[in-house]
């Protein structure tokens, strides 16, 4: 019945990615999707290219799976997500087996399987063409040989998980190398490292106890080694990708911070929504030593190998909240870890308390901004969780009363909230594009990629709002998402839209007063579509 279950809300998930628009886009996606569909019209598969020049942000092992995917099912959003999506499948399946194996209850394993699927990082990150979700199962993966290692005295195992850490290295460079080698220093530094009396002791002997773990560890690097040896000796301008990625790209993010660290801590919170307060509960319960939990060891080697992933992305100048994400599912791991079953952290009063509120809060939401299908589920959700929270009520139907509308806050939120408040759909407008050159006149050039992407079968060039004349001489129809641009005679308006501004300017009191009068206006800019007269 799980399986069931688990198969039927996947193939609505799964059918849902096709969607243009989803509703948690990431504005890299574009950018990646736009590398998909370049390479693919210029047979550029083993050099993925960009705007007509190789791709010198990202390796190209994300790129070459959705080429792989839109070759056998067709250019579209769908083929290409699929991507993330059986990645997503694959971190599922190895949480499954890891959790199992640590907790030895089918029952609690199939319940916390359910609760990281919905998740909000499983749920944005396993629709996305995004090389997140992909390093997600990357780690996840060669944590699970790890431990398979250790538990059944095999080498095998991890120098299996290395060896595919090199693949990891084809996502997004040495990140992922960087990661194991910090996950490695917190189990060596938990073997090393006592506090006993006050005394503070240090042991050399673990080091070469893990001798054999540490050296297969060499084998992460034979992919990596062969694809930059490709770049160097065969590739055109190989040199200079190499060196544009790893000094600028990479090592140029440590130059000077420029975001706030409170970003990467907000990420902890964000990512394991709608269960961050179990997720606290269980982080608590961790932090207190007990010598009576069995894995307490195991805890603690996950607890700072977290500590140490968090301060080393502190370090960089961007601070995106969703650079945690690899190491999320460690935290849906603990409950596992230490014997805690999910029940307990579900039924805690802060949890259950919790739960109305965001509901009340929904309903706040739906009467401001007019959404009368989001008002009766948040009604309904109300009902349910404050009619359980009595404690005469019968424990198994307190838990699933409580558990169900959590579940489903993160889809009720995107099906209810952010579905009809996003921006209207550009291939549904009147657009007659077909085989025309377009120019998208905008403030960024990621504008004119995602306008390309939806529209697949025309020609679309970028400029900037004062240099389209420029720019686009043989343009005949003009995008126009900048509000200062004035257009010239030659040109007649044909349809236009509003849509939601990415970056407002303002102040938080008149923000307040635009929700409360619906001045949606104040929150949104008209894009307008222009043909060139003489081509009506």
């Amino acid at each position: 019945m799980f399986f069931a279950v688990v198969v039927i809300l996947s193939a609505v998930y799964a059918i849902s990615l096709g969607v243009p628009d989803l509703a948690f886009p990431q504005g890299d996606e574009i950018m990646h999707i736009r590398s998909v569909r370049e390479s693919l019209e210029a047979g550029s598969y083993t050099l993925p290219v960009l705007s007509g020049l190789p791709n010198p942000y990202k390796p190209p092992l994300l790129f070459w799976l959705g080429i792989f995917f839109d070759r056998i099912f067709g250019v579209s959003y769908l083929s290409e997500r699929l991507v993330s999506f059986l990645f997503g499948i694959g971190t599922l399946t190895l949480f499954y087996k890891l959790y199992f194996d640590l907790s030895k209850s089918e029952r609690e394993t199939k319940l916390a399987t359910l609760i990281f699927a919905f998740s909000f990082l499983s749920l944005k990150f396993f629709g996305l063409l995004m090389m997140e979700g992909a390093m997600v199962f990357f780690t996840l993966l060669y944590i699970f040989f790890f431990y398979l290692s250790k538990k059944k005295r095999n080498l095998t195992y991890v120098s299996l998980g290395s060896f595919f850490v090199g693949f990891g290295y084809l996502l997004k460079g040495p990140i992922l190398h960087i990661y194991i080698v910090l996950f490695l220093l917190s189990f060596l530094y938990i073997r090393m490292v006592r506090v006993r009396k006050g005394k503070f002791k240090i042991s050399f002997l673990p080091l070469k106890e893990e001798r054999s773990t540490l050296l297969a560890f060499g084998f992460s690097f034979i992919i990596p080694i062969l694809w930059i040896s490709y770049l160097y000796v065969f590739a055109n301008s190989g040199k200079e990708l190499l060196r544009f990625f790893f000094i600028t790209e990479n090592m140029g993010k440590f130059y000077a911070a420029n975001q706030s660290g409170l970003r990467i801590w907000g990420g902890w919170l964000l990512y394991t929504i709608p269960f961050t307060i179990p997720i606290l509960h269980i982080l608590w319960l961790s932090l207190k030593k007990s010598s009576k939990v069995k894995n307490q060891s195991l805890v603690m080697v996950a607890l700072v190998f977290l500590l140490f992933v968090t301060i080393f992305h502190l370090m960089p100048n961007r601070k995106d909240p969703y650079y945690v994400t690899p190491f999320v599912a460690l935290l849906f791991l603990l409950p596992a870890m230490r014997k805690t079953n999910w029940e307990t952290l579900i039924l805690s009063r802060f949890n259950q308390y919790s739960i109305p509120i965001i509901y009340f809060l929904f309903i706040a939401i739906a009467v401001v901004l007019r959404l009368p299908l989001l008002f009766a589920i948040s009604l309904l959700g109300i009902i349910v969780t404050l009619s359980i929270i009595p404690t005469n009520i019968n424990k198994k139907v307190k838990f699933y009363g409580t558990l169900v509308p959590q579940l489903f806050l993160v889809p009720i939120t995107m099906a209810f909230l952010l579905k009809p408040m996003s921006d209207p759909d550009i291939t549904k407008q009147n657009i007659v594009a077909e085989g025309k050159e377009i120019c998208v006149i905008a403030e960024n050039p990621w504008t004119a990629m995602d306008v390309q992407n939806k529209l697949k079968n025309t020609k679309v060039s970028f400029a900037l709002p004062l240099t389209y004349k420029e720019t686009c001489p043989s343009s005949e129809v003009l995008i126009n998402f900048s509000e200062s641009t004035v257009v010239t005679e030659d040109w007649e308006k044909v349809t236009s839209w509003f849509q939601w501004k990415s970056h407002l300017s303002l102040d938080p009191g008149r923000a307040i007063r635009a929700i409360l009068k619906m001045d949606k206006r104040s929150f949104q800019s008209e894009v307008n579509v222009w043909n060139k007269r003489g081509n009506l």
